[in-house]
């Protein structure tokens, strides 16, 4: 049976200091432990005030979504859904899976045609076909956006990414104007060619496409300057900004103030993961 306590320990450097022994500006900012999803594994990175410090293998297996929320974490893997316990990431039973998220009522999964949701065992929501990915009340697969519970059809076709009302697609990001006394709910297009991934917390906005990351500013959609050239494939929210590259490295945006140099902006680290699909944070 393969071990669910699988640890490794990458590079030693003077950057791999516990995050908790640094002090910055004579006191010590709060520790976030974001969880890279990639071919690999599941790798856990320590960051903190702009700063990335140890990341270490955190379970073996061959991740294809990783999800965060109010303090757990689910992995979908070709065997199963892993969740995060302090015994580390165990398996719940799904079975091969292909995108996890949480809503308001908790848990979600999709794999093999079947979206569930998981209260201590799976219960079966209802049938779509290769679902990419899962947020809130939206579940974005090749066929179109759903909405959550109900699984109603929104539009769009080969959907790779949703996060609050905006889609990820192979020909653009959309937004979706939801329906009122007058409208069915159509979606509009904010950005044209192909888009990976897509991440919103309801203040901050981010859309990675083909040619670079951009963020939504006062209206606008903005070039983000990252010290990596790779890819963006998904982005995520803490206390900062969290992104990974296909190539696996790890990217953090942090505000001047919060920063131990008082210098804001994006960062990186190299974690040497192939095959990267998200990160997500609790």
């Amino acid at each position: 049976m393969r071990s669910k306590h699988t640890k490794r320990r990458y590079e030693v450097s003077d950057d791999d200091i516990a995050l908790s022994e640094k002090r910055m500006y004579g006191a010590k900012r709060p520790e976030t432990h974001a969880y890279v999803a990639s071919g690999l594994g599941v790798t856990r990175v320590e960051t903190a005030g702009g700063q990335i410090g140890r990341f270490s293998l955190s379970e073996r297996c061959n991740a294809r979504d990783v999800a965060g929320a109010s303090g757990e974490v689910a992995v979908a893997t070709d065997e199963d859904v892993l969740v995060l316990t302090d015994d580390g990431f165990v398996p719940t039973g799904f079975g091969p899976a292909t995108a996890v998220g949480y809503d308001s009522d908790g848990l979600l999964a999709a794999g093999d045609g079947r979206v569930a949701r998981y209260d201590g065992e799976w219960r079966d929501v209802g049938e779509i076909a290769d679902v990419r990915a899962i947020d809130g009340d939206h579940l974005a697969a090749a066929e179109g956006v759903y909405a959550l519970p109900s699984l109603d059809r929104l539009g769009l076709v080969d959907v790779a990414d949703v996060a609050g009302d905006y889609a990820a697609t192979e020909s653009g990001l959309y937004r979706y104007d939801g329906e009122s006394a007058d409208s069915d709910g159509e979606w509009s297009e904010v950005r044209s060619g192909r888009h990976l991934a897509v991440a919103s917390d309801g203040e901050r906005v981010h859309a990675a496409a083909a040619d670079g990351l951009y963020e939504l500013s006062n209206g606008a959609w903005e070039p983000c300057s990252l010290p990596a050239t790779e890819r963006v494939v998904d982005v995520t929210y803490g206390d900062d900004t969290y992104a990974i590259t296909e190539n696996g490295t790890f990217l953090v945006a942090t505000a001047a103030e919060a920063t131990a140099d008082g210098q804001g902006g994006w960062r990186q680290r190299s974690l040497g993961v192939p095959d990267v699909v998200g990160v997500a944070v609790a």
